[in-house]
């Protein structure tokens, strides 16, 4: 076949050509008859189920997404739950023997997807910060805007608008075959490019504050909020979350890891400043300005005004439950 498609490159008479498309023909039928009524190959039975990943990706960002398996293939598609796939993206992750690859799949009639070059400043500017996370763990960030590559960690070079973009992330030389450690892996990745693009998505505001999605208060304090863009913006957590995960950074306490499957990906995120203190045009930046906290760290956070830092928390942990 390398011989065959050598041949045709290097042939340069029309005559020659045609001869060369018979082959071809020949030989795609000869393919076909040799693979029919071959087997769908076996997957892991410790793979990750679409379900799951898509619970995961729902839960870091807040929109409802549904996962499907393609059929006789280890890769997963997820889309925001509700529409039709066409009409709206899908997250596709791909796993192969040593690699994963989760790239963006726009749906061929997605017209409200286009609204992606509208975002302002802030939302580019958390998309590229996970974008950069993602390169800083070894990931081939694969970003082309408008047909033309762009930098994946530095918005501030992405043209102002666009009407096409290309996204993918490939992260190879992993330690694959591990069960459940894999799966771990595929998710983070996944969760990771998810984040980036609800980052660039026009997404609706919610007007109520809930401390499980954005945090910032503790539950039952009667403080009077201004509804403003910090609050608001859902994208932020997903983007805290990709970049950060989903430990709780004073106590280390994973909740998927210790009840399970009904508390993965359960984890509150906190801004380090708060939010009344920032000003008008102050831009969060998810991998400095946030922080995931798990339940109790986070109200221990907010027992002062101003709040207890990272590191002030860590020193008070008594040293029979402090992380090793």
């Amino acid at each position: 076949m390398w011989a065959l498609a050598v041949a045709e490159l290097t042939a340069d008479h029309d005559e020659v050509s045609e001869h060369f498309k018979d082959m071809r023909f020949e030989l795609s039928k000869i393919l076909g008859k040799l693979v029919e009524g071959l087997p769908d190959p076996e997957l892991n039975e410790n793979a990750l189920e679409p379900g799951a990943l898509a619970q995961l990706a729902s839960d870091s960002c807040g929109l409802l997404f549904e996962g499907r398996r393609l059929a006789g293939a280890d890769t997963i598609q997820i889309h925001p739950s509700g529409l039709p796939v066409q009409n709206t993206f899908t997250i596709q992750t791909s796993v192969t023997w040593r690699s994963v690859e989760v790239s963006l799949v726009p749906g061929s009639f997605a017209g409200d997807f286009a609204r992606l070059g509208e975002a302002d400043s802030t939302a580019r500017s958390s998309c590229s910060a996970v974008l950069a996370k993602c390169m800083a763990d070894g990931a081939t960030v694969n970003l082309r805007i408008n047909a033309n590559a762009a930098t994946p960690d530095d918005a501030s070079g992405w043209d102002p608008e666009w009407t096409r973009l290309e996204m993918s992330v490939r992260r190879g030389q992993l330690d694959l075959g591990n069960g459940d450690e894999d799966n771990e892996k595929i998710a983070g990745w996944t969760q990771q490019v998810t984040a980036a693009v609800i980052a660039l998505l026009p997404l609706e505001q919610d007007e109520t504050l809930t401390e499980n999605l954005q945090g910032g208060f503790p539950e039952g304090a009667k403080v009077q909020v201004e509804v403003n863009r910090y609050e608001r913006d859902r994208r932020n957590r997903a983007a805290a979350l990709a970049i950060h995960g989903y430990a709780c950074l004073v106590c280390t306490s994973d909740l998927g890891d210790r009840y399970g499957s009904a508390a993965a990906g359960l984890i509150e995120v906190h801004h380090l400043t708060p939010v009344s203190k920032l000003g008008p045009d102050y831009r969060i930046n998810p991998a400095t300005d946030l922080v995931p906290l798990c339940p109790n760290c986070h109200r221990v956070a907010h027992r002062r005004d101003p709040p207890f830092t990272v590191e002030e928390m860590k020193a008070m942990l008594l040293p029979a439950h402090s992380a090793d």
